[in-house]
């Protein structure tokens, strides 16, 4: 292991191949760890969903808050870390899932009313899957 020396007589410590630091709130490492990076992001996006659902905004506003609170845990992530749709349709569901439970979204309606514009008589909630199929 090799230590490096600082302008200010510092000493730090070489990184091991299991060592991690955090950068931008997001844990880093020499490597990525693809299943651990994938499921603190969608718990992370899924708690900060239930908090602003908890929260009894009106429709509009709950739906503009998970659209720039929520959604952008996952955009950071979408270059970096191997997202299948598998994974992304799985956190669309245990969104509406979320939706559902906090009354905002009804069992039996139309899951692709979500993603509709409101003109069409949709909430415009940004679809994960097509916002990573995008980048």
């Amino acid at each position: 292991m090799r230590n490096f020396t600082t302008e200010y007589d510092d000493t730090m410590e070489a990184m091991n191949k299991d060592d991690t630091y955090r950068y931008f709130g997001h844990m880093q490492s020499k490597q990525i760890r693809q299943a651990q990076m994938k499921h603190k992001l969608g718990e992370e996006y899924l708690h900060r969903t239930k908090s602003i659902l908890k929260t009894k905004l009106n429709g509009k506003n709950t739906i503009k808050a998970v659209n720039t609170y929520a959604t952008p845990v996952l955009t950071f992530s979408f270059g970096i870390v191997k997202w299948t749709p598998t994974d992304l349709e799985n956190l669309q569901t245990k969104t509406r899932a979320l939706l559902t439970r906090y009354r905002f979204h009804h069992p039996r309606t139309a899951k692709e009313r979500l993603t509709l514009s409101r003109q069409m008589g949709g909430r415009v909630l940004i679809d994960v899957t097509r916002l990573h199929d995008k980048r």
